[in-house]
């Protein structure tokens, strides 16, 4: 029988090491070539759309997809279904808003333990939304004893995100001015936003420095403008071809010649050892991470593997 998990059972049985190690090990299989993915497409309506995206990950025995709808002014509910890969037969339906915000938050820590210079003293960040508490999460379990500089254009939510996240990190969290501020001197560099318009300006970036890009799958939004992806002297990406339809940063910057899709590597490439990551210290280096469905499906796997242990959650089916 199939199992149904709700967004607690997740919270119970899923946490940001698991995600790390999970999605690493994604990764790692991407770039051997043993997994398939499905880039997201969404069906509009009037007043927004259904978002759909898959996966088929044989090594683990599962495929799967994650679902969800996008409403002006209506909450985002994230559903995961999984199937097992031998019968085909449904295995869970799990309600997957945590799951969502761990394997986005992992994909960026794990992107930090690849790319970033050997040194990390210092993080910044730009946004305070949901995502960001995990982008945090992660790449302070990565890089624990980095001072974390934050910045949003509302003072208020960096108090609130610094007050939740603080007891829950090794890292000191210090409210930004200003962006510039939160970016000039940081070793790794996040963009969590929802911004159409970029919100990092190429001259704050240190040489060295690793970005990760994860605020925007909007073909004409951006968080990074032309002249930052062509000082990027490594640019990669979760998934070649999603990112040819929803990574606006790239997009823009082909647009604009800054930019050759042959430049872009996938960062399981890098994982699998089939391409190198960073080749020096002074390198500036890019992840461009728009979400991709092969994270949500072996996060899940993971995740039912425990509950059935555990017998959590609540069996439906014949």
């Amino acid at each position: 029988m199939a199992r149904y998990l709700t967004e607690a059972d997740v919270d119970r049985l899923a946490n940001m090491d698991l995600a790390l190690r999970v999605v690493e090990g994604s990764f790692e299989r991407q770039g051997r070539g043993t997994s398939a993915n499905v880039g997201r497409r969404r069906a509009r309506t009037a007043r927004g759309a259904l978002q759909l995206m898959g996966a088929a990950d044989p090594d683990l025995g599962v495929l799967g997809a994650k679902l969800y709808p996008s409403v002006p002014g209506g909450g985002i509910s994230f559903v995961v279904v999984l199937f097992d890969a031998a019968s085909g037969a449904l295995s869970a339906v799990m309600e997957a808003g945590r799951l969502s915000g761990l394997r986005t938050g992992a994909a960026s820590g794990v992107s930090v333990k690849y790319l970033a210079p050997p040194e990390v003293q210092a993080i910044g960040i730009i946004g305070t939304g949901r995502q960001a508490r995990t982008q945090l999460e992660a790449v302070c379990a990565v890089q624990p004893l980095a001072r974390v500089r934050v910045f949003s254009r509302n003072p208020a939510n960096v108090q609130k995100l610094i007050e939740e996240v603080s007891p829950k990190l090794a890292a000191d969290l210090e409210p930004a001015a200003t962006a510039e501020a939160a970016v000039r001197g940081a070793q790794v560099v996040i963009t969590a936003t929802n911004a159409a318009d970029p919100v990092v300006e190429v001259d704050w970036i240190e040489p060295g420095a690793h970005v990760v890009a994860m605020g925007t799958n909007h073909p004409q939004h951006r968080e990074l403008d032309s002249a930052a992806i062509a000082r990027a002297d490594r640019v990669f990406v979760d998934d070649l071809e999603g990112a040819k339809i929803e990574c606006g940063d790239l997009i823009c910057a082909v647009e604009d010649g800054a930019f050759q899709w042959g430049e872009a590597v996938e960062f399981g490439q890098v994982v699998a050892g089939r391409a190198p990551g960073r080749t020096s210290p002074d390198e500036i280096t890019l992840f461009e991470s728009q979400g991709i469905a092969l994270w949500d499906i072996a996060l899940g796997q993971v995740v039912l593997e425990r509950a059935q242990a555990a017998d959590v959650g609540t069996l439906i089916g014949d």
